[in-house]
C-alpha cells in the first residue's frame, strides 16, 4: 500500500510540476532546458553513514524517474568540513543547474552557497541549515519540534520506569559535533521539552562525540562512572546512538537506564528490539533525498517552491516498531528495494 501511495504521490508531483511550468511559461520566454538536460550536483555530509546512503538513494531514484543527471559527491566523514567545501567549489566551477547541499556546519559553506546563487545556480539545502537565507528551498525535519517530541517520550519513559508522576534524577546527553545546525536544533528542542515535561530532571553532563562512535562510547562510559545515579541519557544522532548502545551493556546498565536517540541503523534497531534503548526519533531521509530533486527542478524551471519543506520525524518504540509505517521509516532501503533494483540503483555505491 505504501509503495502504491509513493507512485501516486510521484504522479501528482510530476503533474503539478508540468502545470506549474505551463502556467509560468505564459508570461515568460520558452524554456531552453528540458528535464533530461538538467544537471544537479548532490552533496551530503558523509559516505560512511547509512542515513546519507538512504538520502542519496532517494535522490538517485527521483533522478532516474525524471531522466536527469545527478553527480553525487561527499566527504568520507562528517568531520571533514574542508573536504565538503572543496566539493562545493568543484560543483560551482562545473556550473550545474542546481546544487543540493547538506551543509555540515552552519557557517563554513555560506560563502559558497551565496556564490552559487549569485552565479545563477539554484541551491536546495537539505537536512541542516546554513547561516544564510540566500537559497531557494530547505528540505528538512523541524529538528526543534522533533527534539521536543523525543523529550516528551523520554520523560514518559522515565515516569513509567520510576513510578514518579513528576520525575526527578540526573540525566546526560551527547552531541555528535559542535556547530552543526541540525544538532543544535535537536538539542534545543530536547532541552525545551525537558523544561516543559520534566522540570525535575537535572542535566549533569553534556559531551561531544567528535564524529566517532568509539569516542561516543568512551564518553558515555565515563559519564556512567562519574554519575552513577543517572536515570536517563539522550544521543542526538546515529553516531552518538551507536556509541550509547555499546556503552550501556558494557557498563551493565541494560534495562536499568532510559536511553533514547535520534536516527536509526541496524544496530540501533536491534538495540531497540532488545531493550538496550527505549526510543528512536527517526527522520525520513528517503523523502528528504527524493523530494529535494523535484524542488530543484521546480526552482530551475521557475516554478514556485516553498522556502521550508518539513519532512516529519516519527518516535519509534518497542510498542510500535513492528507496524508497517514504522518498518517503512526504520528500513526504507528494504521497503523500496524492488523499486531501486528496477532502476539499477545500489545504495552506497
Amino acid at each position: 500500500m505504501r509503495r502504491f501511495k509513493m507512485f501516486v504521490v510521484f504522479a501528482v508531483i510530476v503533474g503539478m510540476l508540468s502545470l506549474g511550468i505551463a502556467a509560468f511559461a505564459q508570461n515568460q520566454p520558452p524554456y531552453s532546458t528540458t528535464v533530461k538536460d538538467i544537471k544537479i550536483f548532490f552533496i551530503v555530509k558523509s559516505s560512511e553513514s547509512l542515513y546519507w546512503q538512504i538520502v542519496m538513494a532517494g535522490a538517485a531514484l527521483a533522478g532516474k524517474q525524471l531522466g536527469l543527471t545527478i553527480t553525487f559527491q561527499e566527504a568520507a566523514a562528517e568531520s571533514d568540513v574542508s573536504r565538503q567545501i572543496a566539493i562545493m567549489d568543484t560543483a560551482i566551477a562545473e556550473h550545474p543547474n542546481a546544487i543540493v547541499l547538506a551543509p555540515t556546519v552552519a557557517d563554513s559553506l555560506v560563502p559558497d552557497i551565496e556564490k552559487a546563487m549569485s552565479d545563477g545556480i539554484k541551491v536546495i539545502l537539505i537536512d541542516s541549515a546554513a547561516n544564510t537565507t540566500d537559497y531557494n528551498a530547505f528540505v528538512a525535519t523541524d529538528n526543534v519540534a522533533a527534539g521536543k517530541a523525543l523529550a516528551k517520550e523520554f520523560v514518559d519513559l522515565i515516569k513509567a520506569k520510576t513510578g514518579q508522576a513528576t520525575p526527578t534524577g540526573d540525566i546526560a546527553y551527547m552531541t555528535e559535533m559542535a556547530g552543526v545546525g541540525s544538532l543544535l536544533q535537536r538539542d534545543q528542542g530536547f532541552l525545551e521539552g525537558l523544561k516543559e515535561y520534566g522540570p525535575g530532571l537535572k542535566i549533569v553532563a553534556h559531551q561531544y562525540a567528535q564524529d566517532s562512535v568509539d569516542i561516543a562510547m568512551q564518553n558515555f562510559e565515563n559519564i556512567f562512572t562519574a554519575h552513577p545515579n543517572l536515570v536517563g541519557v539522550f544521543a542526538d544522532n546515529e553516531v552518538c546512538g551507536d556509541g550509547l548502545i555499546r556503552a550501556i551493556p558494557a557498563s551493565g546498565l541494560t534495562g536499568k537506564i532510559v536511553a533514547v536517540s535520534f536516527d536509526s541503523d541496524p544496530a540501533l534497531i536491534d538495540a531497540l528490539k532488545n531493550g538496550v534503548i527505549q526510543a528512536l526519533q527517526v527522520q525520513q531521509p528517503w523523502e528528504i533525498g527524493y523530494y529535494s530533486i523535484f524542488y530543484a527542478v521546480n526552482a530551475i524551471e521557475g516554478v514556485y517552491v516553498p522556502f521550508f519543506v518539513n519532512t516529519p520525524a516519527n518516535v519509534i518504540t518497542q510498542a510500535n516498531m513492528n507496524t508497517p509505517a514504522s518498518q517503512a521509516t526504520l528500513d526504507p532501503l528494504t521497503f523500496y528495494k524492488s523499486l531501486l533494483n528496477a532502476y539499477g540503483i545500489t545504495p552506497g555505491k
